[in-house]
């Protein structure tokens, strides 16, 4: 799951750190935490002012959010991780690192030790990113910041914008300077430990990026006018190789997602208007190495990012802007879902089984999960079982 909304806080965070002269203001941390403190009763509330800025689920019932607590009014607000064992039935907190979430106002903490994404490869190997990076292999108990060149924040003008994790590797695109021509480049890792290397001298302008089973996908995803030449792929995770690709037309690559290691769906979008994006989407049924146009998706909505089930390639969920959008047949034809009048960020657009999907509508602070592969959306209460 990939894209300019899902890449949005990242992006967003590497601009910052470009345009950071030195620390803001220390900011209140105690709001934060008295937020935290849990209402009386069973089945209370986890935390009353709990905001969810991004999810990473493995299974229906097991997954971890990233969010904050009184981050309300531009507070600075100090990173919080909540877990689930039961399908979002119930949380508790996971311990995280001393870190900020980046979309939080003044802080004396640098823009490496800001974070706006996460994602676990298990019960125990987790990462917060964007555009710092943390490290986990204990399921949170204990973390570790990562250094992939340097301190990638501040001193390289650059961060980690996007990862994604699947069969035992983990993969991290780092953005050195996404304003003045350099390109984006791809470390990666197994997921056990902190072993991070460059992927030989693959890079992409803006890339995107998408992984399933021991397969991985990484290309240009420029947008509108700056079409993507080709798209590295591996079947692996070592041998990578690249093959011709080209959305139709001036349309640009916007997304990537795999229901599969063979099929392969890609989301084109051209010209965008207030309030619309032209989309077209692209499929691939031998991972890459060639795909075909199958229709047009609505131009409701600016960009978009796109996600598949795991082995139903033809259920396409479709999030941009204002618009929830499905489709039952590859992308030929097109079900509105939800709207959002005031317009919504959405982040980490996923499924984690072939019916289970989850997302987050950042600017309205909800989880959504859906149990009927993106035909429905229920918002998910943040609440915790207590024992008397």
């Amino acid at each position: 799951m990939n894209g300019t909304l899902t890449r949005g806080l990242c992006v967003a965070a590497v601009g910052a750190a470009l345009a950071a002269s030195g620390p803001a203001a220390a900011g209140a941390a105690g709001a934060a935490q008295g937020a935290e403190r849990l209402r009386a009763g069973s089945g209370t509330v986890l935390s009353a002012a709990f905001e969810p800025v991004w999810a990473s689920f493995l299974s229906p019932a097991r997954g971890v959010v990233l969010g904050g607590a009184g981050c309300a009014g531009g507070k600075a607000c100090r990173a919080r991780l909540v877990a689930t064992a039961g399908g979002g039935a119930h949380w508790h907190f996971l311990k995280a690192p001393d870190a900020r979430l980046f979309n939080s106002a003044g802080s004396s903490f640098t823009q490496a030790a800001r974070v706006s994404g996460v994602v676990f490869a298990g019960a125990r190997d987790g990462w917060l990113y964007g555009p710092g990076l943390y490290a986990t292999h204990d399921g949170g108990a204990h973390w570790h910041r990562i250094f992939l060149r340097g301190d990638i924040v501040p001193s390289l003008g650059g961060g980690v914008v996007r990862m994604a994790a699947s069969s035992g590797r983990v993969y991290a695109v780092v953005s050195p300077d996404p304003f003045h021509g350099r390109r984006d480049e791809l470390y990666s890792s197994p997921a056990g430990r902190n072993g991070w290397a460059r992927v030989g001298r693959i890079t992409a302008a803006l890339a995107t990026l998408a992984v399933s089973g021991r397969s991985a996908w990484f290309a240009t995803g420029a947008g509108f006018g700056r079409p993507a030449a080709h798209l590295r792929a591996t079947a692996d995770g070592v041998h990578w190789h690249r093959y011709p690709f080209r959305c139709p037309g001036s349309y640009g690559l916007q997304d990537i997602a795999a229901a599969s290691t063979s099929h392969v769906v890609f989301l084109c979008t051209g010209e965008s208007a207030t309030g619309r994006t032209a989309k077209e989407i692209l499929r691939s049924v031998n991972g890459g190495r060639t795909e075909h146009l199958t229709g047009l998706a609505p131009s409701g909505g600016v960009g978009g990012v796109i996600a598949v089930p795991p082995r139903r390639p033809q259920v396409v969920s479709l999030a941009a802007e204002y618009f929830l959008y499905r489709s039952a047949d590859g992308g030929n034809t097109w079900k509105q879902i939800l709207f959002y009048g005031g317009g919504a960020v959405w982040h980490s657009l996923s499924y984690a089984s072939r019916t289970v999907g989850w997302v987050v509508v950042a600017s309205g602070d909800q989880l959504l999960r859906t149990t009927d592969a993106g035909l429905t959306w229920h918002q998910v209460r943040f609440t915790r079982r207590v024992t008397r």
